[in-house]
């Protein structure tokens, strides 16, 4: 047995973690529109965007399906939101389920500059940059006098009993 994190792992923990988000954002709302100067978003809204925008840009990319285009996908409502991160999480799982080793290693352009990664690279840059920024909201959002009702951490978590 490997006793290091699988990305299966990972990405059920980033789903878990967006879960409790999407609940707590329901219950308040009218955060999704403080300003916010993480990543230079704007707003916590526009950072939930850039964060979710990431993740399925990322998705698309490891099954092939190329570039997004998020001008096309606006952050109106909070389930269109969370819609992204869902639709990013279902590709990464079916890519994780149907993909050979050869699928792994295989090195792709990002369709900006020269720059180029293979689907592993990709999948964990998507969920680190996640948590990253989440770290970032959660901080940011106590400092602002809203606490979130979870504990962050991957111990507290569903995953890896």
């Amino acid at each position: 047995m490997d006793p290091g994190i699988g990305l299966a792992e990972l990405l059920a923990y980033n789903a878990e973690e967006n879960s409790h988000w999407k609940r707590w954002f329901g219950a308040h709302p009218a955060v999704l529109d403080l300003a916010c100067d993480v990543a230079g978003a704007g707003t916590v809204r526009e950072l939930l965007y850039h964060i979710f925008g990431t993740e399925l840009f990322f998705a698309n990319f490891v099954r092939g399906l190329g570039r997004t285009n998020l001008e096309k996908i606006p952050p109106n409502t909070l389930d269109g939101l969370f819609a992204l991160t869902e639709e990013a999480n279902s590709k990464f799982g079916e890519f994780l389920d149907k993909s050979t080793e050869k699928d792994w290693a295989e090195l792709k352009p990002l369709g900006f500059g020269t720059v180029k990664a293979t689907p592993r690279k990709m999948v964990i840059q998507a969920i680190w940059h996640s948590i990253n920024h989440r770290g970032q909201l959660a901080t940011f959002l106590r400092q602002q006098g809203y606490k979130q009702d979870w504990t962050h951490d991957i111990i507290l978590s569903q995953v890896m009993k």
